[in-house]
């Protein structure tokens, strides 16, 4: 299976164990030049911006290792353009940036609720 098919999964498996915990996925794949948002969701009154890591053989710690602050700050760009393409005043909004990190061929799913 393609790197590709495998984060399509993962983010496909990250999306219905969202749903499963009550939150509605308002998009999925949101990208601008220079940015993606792999799943918005929404938590009550919450907006979720929501990173999707996926490793077949590491724990939980290496997945999210793999954000660096570029990364962060790219999703944090993303997410404004987001807000202001839909009319939605972030000032106004509460806002999360979660990270979900997929792990083992088990899928053993960590959800780390406002990561950054």
């Amino acid at each position: 299976m393609s790197k590709k098919a495998k984060g399509n999964r993962a983010e496909q498996h990250a999306a219905q164990y969202l749903q499963q915990h009550g939150l509605k996925i308002v998009e999925r794949n949101f990208r601008i030049d220079g940015g993606e948002i792999d799943i918005i969701a929404r938590d009550g009154h919450w907006w979720v911006f929501l990173e999707v890591k996926y490793r077949n053989n590491e724990d939980f710690a290496p997945a999210l290792e793999q954000i660096t602050v570029a990364q962060c700050r790219r999703v944090r760009f993303t997410a404004r353009c987001y807000m202001l393409q839909h009319g939605l005043d972030e000032h106004k909004l509460q806002l999360r940036f979660d990270v979900i990190a997929i792990t083992g061929s088990n899928n053993t799913v960590y959800w780390l609720k406002d990561a950054f």
